[in-house]
């Protein structure tokens, strides 16, 4: 279940299979129409996800705005 634009990008990476820019991400995610976010609406919900939970995070942080699922 998509209950927010983190979800929503969880499911893009998940659907993807690789790490995603910021801007692939909110274009992915307004495409599949699970959210409406803007690039900085991502990077931003990320980056803060990333903050407040470091290791626990689901997602982390790569070179060049790249994002991906810590699980993988």
């Amino acid at each position: 279940m998509i209950d927010s634009l983190l979800d929503a990008c969880e499911f893009v990476l998940n659907d993807q299979g690789e790490p995603q820019s910021s801007y692939w991400l909110a274009s992915l995610v307004m495409e599949m129409k699970l959210w409406r976010a803007s690039e900085a609406d991502v990077r931003d919900a990320l980056c803060k996800d990333i903050a407040k939970h470091g290791g626990s995070s689901r997602f982390m942080s790569l070179a060049d705005d790249e994002f991906a699922l810590r699980s993988w």
